[in-house]
């Protein structure tokens, strides 16, 4: 295999030391197009990969240019945000990857291109349809109905386009990933990379390895240089997500590179600085991880300038059913079918349901039902762990608000009540009160506007 790689020359050193290059095989690094204009002929290439988010030139017009000239080249982009795969499509990409990528499937989706390109062999000049994308976070709702939802993405407007860290609080599987990438792309850093450090997933030398990089021969088994995700992002945005889980020996570091921006690679002593905005998320009550000595107090207040509570599903029942059909259309393309809606007791048990695992349980539960249905509809039969239940809410005595509260009770009246009248006489209120309640919770939400008619 022969690789052309054009974009951010230390992220492509990284990507190619990490594996993608075999020992026996080469690859030409660039990292503009000027450089690939100056090479004499890409036929001795299999393929290119190209960084979609390059600072020196358009990656769009390289590509372009890379299609004109060897249509029988294939082209693998590498994008930060699905959107963005898309428009890489559009200028020619025949594949796109999303970062961070995984240098096993990158190897494996490169070395099913042809060794040797046919001369005749043309891709499409039109995009080609997506696959199944490698992502499984959900759609940022940019129109959500819940007053929390839109406080978020006010303050995501006034935040974005500050250098300020932003610490993102919340249960497990709201969307933080989702929010942080929105974030970015919102900033003045959305053509750099968006790069996530998953801190649960390695222990601390390895994380620090990951994180700062290292220089051969720093310990056992680093064979090459490794520049690390904090130089993979410069320019852009370093997303730490779960950041509550990162060793306390390491926190040191992180505080460090917070005020400084600066920071040492394993086995060297060159200060380095980085120019990068850090994202940081966590579903830990960082307070009381500070007072059990488990979280530095300092590292706390650097990363908490901007705090932003993203909300679980259960407090924004507003939004579930235009987030679970968004979701629907999404799964039934990425299965070749087409789903158009929820019958109204579907849509009712979605609501209902308290969802503990939030915007991942929902997508869990849609990709089921979009599996066993056959369409077009969902019914509430497609979703057996909804509907085998018995009726949840928040009850006396919760972590809940009042509000809260009195939906879940308004509610089930109106569900068990003859009429609208009786319903508001139970309840000890008029009818106009009543019925401007239920108008007010749930303006858009049809099964609770039939609700109304029915108890009427």
């Amino acid at each position: 295999m022969k690789l052309l790689l054009v974009g951010d020359e230390e992220r492509m050193r990284k990507l190619a030391a990490f594996g993608l290059i075999q020992e026996h095989e080469e690859s030409t690094i660039v990292s503009s197009a000027a450089e690939v204009e100056e090479l004499d002929t890409l036929s001795i290439f299999n393929a290119a990969v190209v960084d979609w988010e390059m600072r020196k030139s358009p990656a769009s017009e390289l590509i372009a240019s890379l299609r004109e000239r060897w249509r029988s080249l294939p082209v693998v982009a590498l994008v930060s945000s699905s959107e963005r795969g898309l428009h890489a499509q559009k200028a020619g990409a025949i594949e796109v990857m999303l970062k961070p990528v995984e240098v096993d499937a990158a190897r494996a989706l490169i070395m099913g291109f042809p060794q040797s390109q046919p001369a005749k062999k043309v891709f499409p000049s039109t995009p080609v349809a997506p696959a199944a994308a490698p992502v499984t976070t959900v759609t940022m709702d940019l129109n959500p109905q819940s007053q929390c939802m839109r406080r978020v993405l006010s303050v995501i407007d006034k935040v974005a386009p500050t250098p300020a860290t932003v610490l993102l609080l919340g249960e497990s599987g709201t969307g933080k990933t989702t929010i942080a990438r929105h974030l970015h792309e919102k900033s003045n850093r959305s053509n750099g990379p968006f790069v996530t450090v998953n801190c649960p997933c390695l222990q601390a030398p390895l994380l620090e390895s990951e994180l700062f990089g290292h220089v051969r021969g720093a310990f056992t088994g680093a064979i090459a240089d490794s520049v690390g995700l904090v130089a993979a992002a410069n320019g852009g945005t370093l997303f730490l997500d779960e950041i509550g889980e990162m060793p306390l020996a390491l926190q040191s570091k992180l505080l460090r590179l917070l005020q400084e921006r600066c920071y040492e690679r394993l086995g060297e002593t060159k200060v380095r600085t980085a120019d990068i905005r850090i994202i940081a998320a966590t579903n830990r009550n960082l307070r009381d991880d500070v007072a059990a000595g488990k979280f530095r107090e300092d590292l706390f207040y650097r990363l908490n300038v901007i705090s932003i509570e993203v909300p679980s599903l259960r407090q924004r029942p507003e939004d579930i059913l235009s987030i679970a059909k968004g979701l629907l259309r999404e799964l039934g393309a990425q299965s070749g079918r087409r789903f158009t809606d929820f019958t109204t007791d579907a849509a009712l048990a979605l609501q209902r349901h308290p969802w503990p695992g939030n915007l991942r349980e929902l997508r869990n539960c849609l990709e089921r039902a979009v599996i066993l249905s056959d369409g077009p509809l969902i019914h509430l039969s497609d979703l057996p762990e909804l509907s085998s239940k018995p009726e949840q809410g928040p009850q006396v005595g919760e972590f809940v608000t009042l509000a809260e509260l009195e939906e879940a009770h308004i509610q089930r009246v109106l569900e068990k009540a003859g009429s609208l009248m009786q319903a508001a006489r139970l309840l000890g209120i008029d009818k106009t009160t009543l019925y401007r309640k239920r108008r007010r919770q749930f303006t858009t939400t049809a099964p609770f506007e039939e609700t109304l008619r029915s108890a009427v």
